[in-house]
């Protein structure tokens, strides 16, 4: 797992950003950020240094896809709690065919995992049209042995891992997703936000990191 620290214009507050599966910086370096933000990715193993966080007083935390859980994981052990929580497009479950990402689905990733298959991932989190476009000409630059590596750590996260307390304020679902279905966020929200909201986007939305970080 890794952690990049990048300045806002606002240096008072921290937000932190919990990416998807497949993930780097290399989509987000354009984005005029309105706080200081520390991005995690690349889920590989799960040390990481957080330490940054107690430099402020407060933060907040947005997750997207696969790092909802990691989120979800992350703030259970740390001693010092978010002033709130934000999710898209993920739930704290994971791989979980009916609450999360399914099973079947995860595991064929895992198993055929190429240059060419990452490229139809992308397609599916983008949906077809502009977003895919515009994210191909940004996208992550990691090899293919760091993504089958994170697949496997993931698998066995959520495989461990069992989501309790009502800690999320907002789960953001996309009615487009075709990597986590809609149905299955619905199930793994329920008593775990506070308030669901059903957004007309794909798994990956730009505009939605654009509201939220800038």
């Amino acid at each position: 797992m890794k952690t990049r620290l990048l300045k806002g214009t606002a240096q008072d507050t921290l937000k932190v950003v919990f990416l998807g599966f497949g993930q780097d910086l290399t989509p987000f370096f354009s984005l005029k950020l309105s706080s200081d933000t520390l991005f995690v990715y690349d889920y590989e193993d799960d040390s990481a240094d957080f330490g940054v966080i107690y430099k402020y007083e407060k933060y907040d935390v947005i997750a997207w896809s696969l790092g909802v859980m990691m989120a979800d994981i992350w703030v259970s052990k740390t001693e010092m709690k978010p002033r709130k929580m934000i999710a898209i497009n993920g739930t704290p479950f994971g791989v979980n065919s009916e609450k999360g990402v399914d099973s079947a689905l995860y595991q064929a990733t895992l198993a055929n995992l190429s240059e060419d298959n990452m490229t139809r991932f992308y397609r599916r989190m983008c949906g077809r049209g502009q977003e895919f476009i515009a994210f191909s000409k940004v996208k992550p630059l990691r090899s293919i042995d760091s993504f089958k590596n994170e697949l496997i750590f993931l698998a066995g996260m959520s495989a461990s891992h069992c989501p309790g307390e009502n800690i999320w304020d907002e789960a953001f679902i996309g009615l487009k997703d075709a990597i986590i279905a809609p149905l299955n966020q619905e199930r793994g929200w329920r008593d775990l936000a506070l308030n669901v909201v059903k957004l007309d986007v794909s798994h990956y939305s730009a505009q939605f990191f654009k509201e939220k970080l800038e």
